[in-house]
């Protein structure tokens, strides 16, 4: 994605699909999910938590993609490159737009899932949906529901989300996401 007079556009198989701005919202969602990612990976090994404008290019066969946030862990870093990461990251969420749901729902999935994602988070805001994917040994995506309210990720298996956390108007300020993972990363596994 990149912005031209204006406007925001995708790349998409040699056609530019015009995109909306984002709204503050999902700005916000990417802002506190990079920075729960970035203190986590800080706190836990390392890694590096990114997102859209950085492209992530998963096959040589596939498309490059501007994921809204995706996570690589360090036995990855090697493929992050000064202007794209030449691999599949380990998580990677989208962030749906109205009206262009089925990209993420559909194509990106597939991308993804072919391009060897370990883990896909599809996050409606409008409709408060969240759709969660781990990849199996099969190498296909399946549903990872949350239990009680709660996400916990296989890739990052101390990271818990309450999912209605990512509905509310405000969300938690940056010493409130430290003092959350820091917690998370003190339960034992």
């Amino acid at each position: 994605m990149g912005e031209r007079h204006g406007r925001f556009v995708e790349w998409t198989d040699g056609t530019v699909i015009a995109m909306p701005q984002p709204t503050i919202q999902e700005l916000q969602v990417r802002w506190f999910l990079r920075t729960v990612f970035e203190v986590y990976l800080e706190q836990s090994g390392g890694g590096r938590a990114m997102g859209d404008p950085f492209t992530m290019k998963t096959g040589v066969d596939l498309p490059a993609r501007q994921p809204d946030v995706f996570v690589i862990l360090p036995e990855r870093l090697h493929m992050l490159h000064e202007r794209e990461f030449a691999g599949a990251a380990h998580l990677v969420i989208e962030i749906t737009t109205a009206g262009y749901e089925e990209r993420d729902t559909y194509e990106k999935f597939h991308e993804y899932e072919q391009g060897g994602v370990d883990e896909y988070w599809i996050l409606d805001l409008q409709r408060r949906e969240p759709l969660f994917y781990v990849r199996g040994e099969d190498g296909l995506f399946h549903a990872r529901p949350p239990i009680d309210g709660v996400y916990t990720s296989h890739v990052l298996p101390k990271l818990h989300i309450p999912v209605n956390l990512l509905w509310q108007e405000k969300l938690p300020e940056v010493i409130e996401i430290v003092q959350m993972v820091e917690n998370m990363l003190k339960e034992q596994p």
